[in-house]
């Protein structure tokens, strides 16, 4: 006859026995702990990329609270000046507007390649078509543009000093402009208004604002003009299009005037049954 205690061990080894048995061979002779439902932790969230163009702006990580645009068009600590044809230009090296792109979209945010090159005989330049492409978390950005270089010869024979290093000008110059379509630069390219002209385009904006434009020339209200093939030009129009081109808002007919008188200075010639409203300008 067995005891209680034996009768309990051997109930035990038995349970014992029936819990390996159906435990996976993978698990055996390990620790299982079992978690109720509720307390199970959530998975971790992760971070989706960008589906529409507005999250371009989004901020970037290594500087919270400034998007990435704005870190791409920040202004530079140091800028370079030249003069050419009389007007002074601000500029960015190269070097420059690469290292602006690996900060704020990282060495394999952005691509750059060269899609045709030429020579211009004319110009004496040579010319490069290049493509940058721009990943915004997940969104790729593609600009095109132009760059040109002036060939540099030798003053003794004329002949080309090094075709290549004209190349890598030519390049890094539509490098420059392509980072500037996404901002990088771009300030540099501002025009300053002359004072003159503000004057002039503050009086005109006030008396557009009070609602009649009158040509500096005969003190005429300017009127709407219609033109035989229908187009329409509005007053405001017909000023616009005279501030630009002669400098003086005009009327109608001191605006044929002027285009007349430039003509005439830039030798144009001008068929004899053409008529003054159907020349172009």
């Amino acid at each position: 006859m067995r005891s209680g205690v034996e009768e309990r061990v051997r109930d035990g080894a038995s349970a014992n026995r029936a819990t390996t048995s159906s435990t996976p061979p993978s698990s055996r002779g390990h620790i299982v702990q079992t978690l109720p439902i509720e307390n199970v932790p959530p998975p971790a969230a992760t971070e989706e990329p960008p589906t529409s163009a507005d999250d371009l702006s989004t901020t970037h990580a290594s500087a919270p609270g400034i998007s990435v645009y704005e870190k791409l068009a920040a202004p530079f600590d140091a800028t370079f000046k030249d003069h050419r044809g009389g007007v002074e230009l601000e500029y960015i090296t190269g070097e420059q507007a690469i290292s602006r792109l690996n900060e704020v979209l990282g060495v394999a945010g952005w691509s750059f390649k060269v899609l045709e090159h030429g020579y211009n005989q004319e110009a004496d330049e040579i010319w490069v078509l290049a493509e940058l492409k721009a990943n915004f978390g997940g969104i790729v950005v593609e600009r095109q543009q132009f760059g040109s270089q002036k060939i540099k010869r030798s003053r003794a024979t004329e002949q080309p000093l090094d075709i290549g290093f004209d190349l890598k000008g030519a390049t890094t110059d539509a490098l420059k402009k392509c980072a500037m379509a996404l901002g990088v630069g771009l300030y540099l390219s501002r025009k300053e208004v002359p004072a003159s002209d503000a004057v002039r385009d503050g009086a005109a904006s006030q008396t557009a604002d009070s609602g009649t434009l009158t040509c500096v020339q005969c003190e005429e209200e300017l009127k709407e003009v219609r033109f035989r093939d229908g187009t329409i030009w509005t007053p405001a129009q017909l000023a616009s299009y005279g501030r630009r081109k002669h400098g003086h808002v005009l009327c109608m007919q001191h605006y044929r005037e002027a285009n007349e008188a430039r003509k005439r200075a830039e030798q144009v010639t001008v068929r004899p049954d053409q008529r003054l409203d159907e020349i172009p300008f």
